[in-house]
């Protein structure tokens, strides 16, 4: 994991192909754009669903939200997202910190049966598990991009087809454990209580580990601090309760451990860019 997440390996990059680019044949594979870089600690991209191209999203560094069919998806740290021509989708970052993001938008013949295989098996995300081989493969894409922008349409889409081998491989793998397992253990006792007064110091307590350390290897490999994750968590379940259920935003506020409302309120607003309230009636009025 350490090789693959260099600094070096994320330096600044966008690619945009020139009006003119592709050579017409069927079987061509083309990239619109790509890119690397750290995003704003505070943006929101949103598109509807004329949106043509199959891209592919890599988070190299910190926590952020995915909405689609739906659904908001909390993304740690080499986690990735998949957007399939027609989606409607969005993504956002409101958590206070630059969100890393590695990305590929990608013109593909067959794009039905290939958006048809992720529409069907409802795959819209890949856990940080399996996204070793595909992420390496992008970079390797992107360097040689930059190494020779002039490289043939040929070259470049056998490199396409590879990558998306691999991303359908990582989307067929079951569950593997990635993190140290510290981190996982982490995780798993916050998944478990993270509705509760969960505080840094009990956390670090049960791992038996100091609250310093815990701090440095969670930022380490899951891209935000423990504290900050426990808060998106949060939020992550607020969303589902707001699009699922006809609870109250107070009782909301209840159940994922806060139980005074305007705290609760205020909390979501500066998390999601929008109040509770908002983001329940505009998720209702969207088809999905």
């Amino acid at each position: 994991m350490q090789d693959i997440y260099n600094p070096e390996n994320f330096t600044p990059y966008l690619y945009h192909a020139p009006e003119n680019s592709g050579t017409g044949l069927p079987f061509i594979i083309r990239a619109s754009r790509m890119g690397c870089g750290y995003e704003e600690s505070f943006f929101c991209v949103q598109r509807n669903a004329d949106y043509p191209y199959f891209t592919v999203h890599f988070l190299f560094d910190g926590c952020g939200f995915f909405h689609i069919a739906g659904k908001d998806y909390l993304l740690k740290k080499g986690d990735a997202f998949i957007i399939t021509a027609g989606d409607a989708h969005t993504y956002s970052n409101y958590s206070g910190d630059p969100l890393g993001l590695i990305w590929i938008e990608l013109a593909i013949p067959g794009q039905q049966e290939l958006s048809g295989f992720f529409k069907m098996n409802h795959i819209h995300t890949l856990d940080a598990a399996h996204t070793e081989k595909p992420l390496a493969q992008l970079i390797s894409i992107i360097k040689a991009q930059k190494a020779a922008p002039e490289t043939d349409d040929f070259s470049l889409s056998k490199m396409y087809y590879a990558f998306l081998m691999d991303l359908l491989e990582a989307a067929s793998l079951s569950p593997a454990r990635s993190h140290p397992q510290l981190v996982t253990d982490a995780l798993s006792y916050i998944e478990q209580h993270f509705t509760e007064d969960l505080r840094i110091c009990r956390l670090s307590e049960h791992l038996h580990v100091s609250h310093t350390y815990l701090t440095r290897i969670f930022r380490r490999y899951v891209g935000t601090t423990p504290l900050k994750y426990i808060s998106l968590k949060r939020i992550e379940y607020a969303c589902s309760l707001l699009n699922t259920t006809s609870m109250s935003c107070e009782r909301i506020g209840e159940c994922i451990g806060m139980y005074d409302a305007s705290h609760f309120n205020r909390f979501f607003t500066r998390q999601m860019g929008l109040a509770p309230s908002v983001y329940r009636s505009k998720n209702r009025e969207t088809p999905t």
